[in-house]
């Protein structure tokens, strides 16, 4: 959850929420201020204020960063009239929250969001055969026309993720690291990433792909068509 406001006591429900609903938690007055590794999160809530009733055009700008997120909308009870309402739906948000609310239906629409988000989101290997499910934090590879559950550890499970969004691209430890945080909302040691970068590694064994160390400390996810791929090229090179 990523929460954009200026409003301190909003900011203070919204980390309550995020605790009793298990999400992890960032907030900020600027967009600009967010890294990259909150490109992640399944839930953006921006201040209806920082729009200056601006709504289509803040949402657009939010799309850009957060492709797959589900942005809601919080807006006060001023803000909603049906003029606004009618306004704020039309520009795409996902949801829209009013500020004045009771606690206990802010949180229940937060879980409903956030489910939908979750349950739309899986990412795929570009061969097919290894699938990630955000919503149940499991990845499968396909064996013998069947999914078969890696069970990976919510570490493991992180930085699959995101090599899979930068598949056949080196992805720095740093990032991987940031990736780590964001998933789970806790520091970790650097050599984290090489720890787990192994277990994963060890754990996609049976897919037809590879996860790479390269040099600098970078890691790259390559699925089974590219390395074929590579190696065909690399045999016609020597001929």
């Amino acid at each position: 959850m990523i929460v954009i406001t200026r409003d301190a006591n909003w900011e203070r429900l919204m980390q309550a929420l995020s605790l009793r609903g298990g999400w992890a938690f960032e907030s900020c007055q600027e967009l600009s201020s967010l890294g990259e590794a909150s490109r992640d999160r399944v839930l953006v809530i921006v201040d209806g204020a920082l729009f200056g009733g601006a709504h289509a055009r803040g949402v657009v700008g939010l799309r850009t960063l957060y492709a797959s997120a589900a942005i809601v909308l919080a807006l006060t009870a001023k803000e909603m009239s049906p003029e606004s309402l009618k306004e704020a739906l039309a520009s795409g948000v996902d949801e829209v929250l009013g500020k004045d609310w009771a606690e206990a239906k802010i949180f229940a629409r937060l879980t409903a969001v956030c489910d939908r988000a979750l349950a739309s989101e899986v990412r795929t290997s570009a061969d097919g055969g290894l699938k990630a499910e955000r919503r149940s934090h499991r990845a499968y590879v396909l064996a013998r026309g069947r999914w078969k559950d890696l069970g990976l550890s919510p570490a493991e499970f992180a930085l699959l993720w995101r090599l899979l969004a930068r598949e056949g691209q080196a992805v720095s430890r740093e990032e991987l690291l940031a990736a780590l945080k964001s998933a789970l909302n806790r520091d970790f040691e650097a050599e984290t990433v090489a720890r787990r970068a192994l277990s994963l590694r060890k754990a996609l064994s049976s897919w037809k792909g590879e996860l790479e160390s390269v040099r600098g400390g970078f890691y790259r996810l390559v699925c089974g068509r590219a390395i074929q791929t590579t190696r065909q090229a690399s045999r016609r090179s020597k001929t």
